[in-house]
């Protein structure tokens, strides 16, 4: 029976095979295909959170006093974690819901080209993402360890320069996914003189997703590029995170221990509730990275795997590609949460913007404070370049 399995093309990825007439069925199958039913609503409601929260992220993280060279490339990661949930969501919806995978839908050919753009969007946008998210890792890195040169080497214009280079390199490292897979009509799947298959043919007039001919016509050209996402995209910014964001703790580790000593002879409290603010600050930025690591660093063993043994690929990494993808949307939504509880100047601006517009324009834009006092909130939002 022909299944038309979408979950054989991966949100990260955008691999396809073609349609299957195997009657074998293993556990991650059965895993697969019992898990599919429920992946297309599960990930809808994590789009559209995180859809949401992010323009919320865009919109504070933009405000005048929340301009710092880390909060811009934070918010270019919210713009590509955004643009990733969006493209998924219709993928969702349509392939999951709408038609189920599992049915013996015969797909039209625009929803078929849709599924080609939808991956390759996906895939440079959690590029840029991923190199983004090493970026921040590096001005962290400077901001704790070498701070005495942080402003000169990780000022705003060189933070947005970095943002234009990842953009443009990450298109560049993703245009061999471009050439790897074309649409074709479901019957060019089939030969009509081999095992009686003439009647199902004839009955056959949906779209699928083959492998293209420059595909077909190097046999290396797949390998390599399985090997440049596995490596490339995912391995190689996993490790430079892990990496950094130990160096990073290290540091902090030491600087507390310097700290405490130096306090308990000054006994500063200010200087203390500034650190403590900057502490919570650097660990906020350290689990938006170290949340990367762990969600993207099996799929590039997955992927890099995949290059060297087809079989596994077709057995294993299609069959957890939904998995693979619920990890990268929940990846992109996450970072909301973080910010609300590690930042007390995000959740200040996001409390200004958002719960006191009730009371807003009273007293020249100034909001009521318990005392009864009329006040401007923004006065008192620290603007340090090493806080979010």
């Amino acid at each position: 029976m022909l299944q038309n399995n979408m979950n054989t093309s991966d949100l990260v990825t955008g691999w396809f095979t073609t349609p299957s007439t195997t009657t074998e069925i293993t556990s991650i199958v059965k895993f697969n295909r019992n898990y599919m039913k429920y992946h297309g609503y599960i990930s809808s409601i994590i789009c559209l959170f995180g859809v949401i929260s992010n323009i919320v992220n865009i919109i504070v993280l933009t405000r005048r006093h929340m301009v710092t060279p880390t909060n811009c490339i934070l918010t270019a990661l919210a713009i590509t974690d955004m643009m990733t949930m969006s493209i998924y969501f219709v993928y969702a919806v349509y392939f999951y819901i709408v038609t189920e995978p599992l049915d013996n839908y015969q797909h039209g050919e625009g929803w078929m080209y849709f599924v080609i753009v939808n991956n390759l969007a996906v895939i440079t946008f959690h590029n840029m993402a991923m190199w983004l998210t090493v970026s921040l890792a590096v001005f962290r890195y400077i901001f704790v360890c070498h701070h005495v040169v942080a402003n000169q080497w990780c000022s705003l214009n060189r933070a947005k320069l970095t943002i234009f280079i990842i953009v443009v390199v990450s298109i560049i490292l993703c245009v061999p996914n471009y050439f790897l897979y074309q649409v074709k009509n479901l019957k060019e799947f089939y030969q009509p003189e081999i095992n009686g298959t003439r009647n199902l043919t004839d009955s056959l007039n949906g779209y699928w997703i083959e492998k293209s001919d420059l595909v077909r016509d190097s046999p290396l050209y797949q390998p390599i590029t399985f090997w440049i996402y596995g490596v490339i995209i995912k391995i190689a910014p996993c490790i430079l995170l892990t990496i950094l964001s130990t160096l990073i703790i290290m540091t902090m580790h030491q600087a507390s221990i310097r700290r405490k000593r130096l306090l308990s002879q000054s006994n500063s409290r200010h200087n203390e509730e500034m650190s403590a603010e900057h502490n919570r600050t650097t660990m906020m930025l350290v689990m938006v990275v170290l949340f990367f690591v762990v969600t993207e660093f099996p799929q590039g063993i997955l992927a890099g795997i995949s290059g060297l043994n087809d079989v596994f690929f077709n057995e294993v990494y299609t069959n957890l590609g939904d998995v693979m993808d619920l990890l990268v949307l929940i990846n992109s939504a996450i970072n909301f949460l973080l910010y609300c509880i590690m930042s007390q100047q995000f959740r200040d601006t996001f409390k200004n913007l958002f719960l006191c517009s009730c009371v807003r324009n009273l007293n020249n834009g100034g909001i009521i404070l318990k005392n009864g006092i009329h006040t401007n909130h923004y006065s008192t939002v620290k603007t340090e370049v090493t806080q979010v």
